[in-house]
């Protein structure tokens, strides 16, 4: 994104900072962590060296023990909720589980919990995002919610499961609509008007 802004948007840092509605030196900071050997900053480089950040990073469910795992899945697989879980376990045993990371273990598909995303009921899995007030940003029309994305999704193996946003531009000039194969990370982008479900279907049409 940050590339096609600068190469075929042809902005400068500030402006792109202004449009996706971030400070200038996190624009900057993204651009000098993901450079490539020949010091430029390129889509596929960058997508690289993320992923191996990921992977190098500490997860928090790493050391799940066994019995924990199956408690969960016992768990999810009779309706109960991430939070009534982490509670039930750390009454029944001395190992504490949060119910974030019980949630992570699921959307991450952590041994196969991926599969028990069908028994999360719909109106606990509504979590609230950090800060308080829901986010207007980034919404799309007629989204499927990530609750009822099927597994391999997350898998990112096989092609064809798309990543969609929207941004809103500085001062809600426009809105930049973005669509990412999840495996092959092919990305589609495109300006429109505002972020009805006509407009932005008419921009990645």
């Amino acid at each position: 994104m940050l590339y096609q802004l600068s190469q075929e948007g042809n902005l400068s840092q500030r402006q792109m900072a202004v449009w996706l509605g971030c400070h200038q030196s996190t624009i900057s900071r993204e651009l000098k962590r993901n450079q490539s050997s020949l010091g430029c900053y390129l889509p596929d480089t960058a997508q690289a060296q993320s992923e191996t950040r990921r992977k190098n990073a500490k997860q928090p469910f790493k050391n799940v023990s066994e019995s924990a795992l199956e408690l969960v899945k016992k768990g999810l697989k009779d309706y109960h909720s991430p939070e009534q879980i982490a509670g039930r376990l750390k009454r029944a045993s001395q190992e504490s589980l949060s119910h974030e990371t019980i949630y992570q273990m699921i959307y991450q598909n952590y041994h196969g919990c991926g599969e028990y995303r069908k028994y999360l009921r719909r109106g606990l899995c509504q979590r609230k995002s950090r800060g308080g007030a829901k986010s207007k940003r980034g919404g799309i029309p007629g989204r499927v919610d990530i609750s009822e994305r099927p597994v391999i999704a997350d898998q990112k193996t096989e092609i064809g499961h798309w990543e969609s946003d929207t941004m809103i531009g500085g001062n809600h000039l426009g809105v930049l609509v973005t669509h990412v194969d999840k495996a092959s990370k092919f990305l589609v982008a495109g300006l429109a008007k505002n972020k009805t479900a006509s407009e932005i279907n008419r921009v990645t049409e």
